[in-house]
């Protein structure tokens, strides 16, 4: 199941969402999502209707949703119900949580006026102050008064809640404005073209390869990217012939392996995988040629933070086999401050992290 850009386009209309982080690419490029995301009230609807199919004599007393990660358009996901609970799965990960109370059906009317309000509370967030927004949560509730409300209130800096209601339910819903990526512009220098230097770059989707290749391009250097490839553990044999034959009878004069998982507090994930296994691949395929590698790795090593356990041992357990077995010293492992990147985005509105502009002076060391 998925949700493309048209059905984005009708429920905009639908909802009178006007909120174009739905509706427009080049718009959505500007925050950390990067790209357009289905509507959450839209998947919340689909969601509710899938249990009514099957439970036909039943209406929703209350509902809480929880929306864990934003749904792409175009992206893959189904539906897992469980007894007081249903959960919206993509690539095996939770994006939208909704618990629930049900009750015996009495009026053909109670999920219309269900749907009614949740088309409300998105045009009030997607509107709200003309700026982009993403709800967070909300709770619906059987109404057991007569008083009507729709009040929004601003919490912190750009975390509001939204309280309204209709005939026949109440709601609660914290949501947050969005804030853009830091803009940067380079400008391109009198003597770029006389560097024909060639430059691949891993991980075409990273912030930290798009300010790379940007910065680089200014400077007159010729510029390739690594086609997007999802590297799977269980299929190294076809991640390996893949990059082989990618490198094979190509030289280039720089390399920067920006390829990284999500990287997440407290989550075991085995980022070895993409970390040091797919790494040494390249290098082992371009050690020949001379080309020098920029590595990045993390400050974090020096913290020993154990939220980020896994990660840690895992960027250790590359340096130190680049040290190892990098006896010509093409590979420069450089230790990075956590940026600012779509990566380090919470759903609570902040870039967590340094400017990601300090990456200039790494890359100016490393290309002297």
């Amino acid at each position: 199941m998925k949700i493309n850009l048209k059905a984005n386009l009708n429920f905009s209309k639908l909802s009178k969402d006007k909120n174009k982080i739905h509706i427009n690419e080049n718009f959505a490029k500007k925050f950390f999502i990067k790209k357009t995301i289905s509507h959450g009230a839209n998947l919340v609807l689909k969601m509710l209707n899938f249990y009514l199919r099957k439970n036909k004599n039943k209406q929703f007393k209350k509902i809480e949703v929880i929306f864990k990660k934003p749904t792409y358009t175009n992206e893959e996901f189904n539906f897992e119900l469980k007894k007081n609970s249903i959960n919206l799965v993509s690539n095996k990960e939770n994006n939208i949580k909704i618990f629930f109370k049900i009750e015996k059906k009495n009026k053909s009317t109670q999920f219309v006026n269900l749907k009614k309000l949740i088309l409300e509370i998105s045009r009030i967030v997607g509107n709200h102050q003309n700026k982009p927004s993403l709800i967070l949560q909300f709770k619906i509730f059987r109404k057991k008064n007569h008083i009507n409300q729709k009040k929004v209130i601003k919490l912190k800096k750009n975390i509001y809640s939204l309280k309204y209601s209709n005939s026949f339910y109440t709601s609660d819903t914290l949501f947050v404005k969005l804030k853009e990526k830091e803009k940067i512009r380079f400008v391109k220098k009198n003597n770029a073209n006389r560097n024909k230097k060639k430059v691949l770059l891993f991980g075409k989707n990273s912030d930290l390869a798009a300010y790379t290749s940007n910065y680089l391009k200014s400077l007159g250097f010729r510029i390739k990217f690594f086609p997007n490839y999802y590297f799977d553990r269980k299929n190294f044999k076809t991640a390996k012939f893949k990059l082989e034959a990618f490198l094979k009878d190509k030289s280039f004069d720089y390399i920067f392996y920006y390829i990284s998982p999500k990287i997440e507090p407290y989550k075991k994930k085995n980022y070895k995988f993409l970390y040091l296994d797919i790494f040494k691949i390249i290098y082992n395929q371009t050690k020949n040629c001379g080309t020098k590698i920029f590595y990045p790795s993390t400050k974090y090593i020096q913290y020993k933070n154990p939220a980020f356990k896994d990660y840690i041992a895992s960027k250790i357990i590359a340096e130190k086999w680049i040290t190892h077995n990098d006896k010509e010293k093409l590979v420069s492992i450089m230790r990075l401050p956590q940026l600012r990147s779509s990566q380090t985005y919470n759903l609570l509105g902040f870039y967590e992290g340094s400017k990601i502009s300090i990456l200039k002076n790494k890359l100016n060391s490393f290309i002297k």
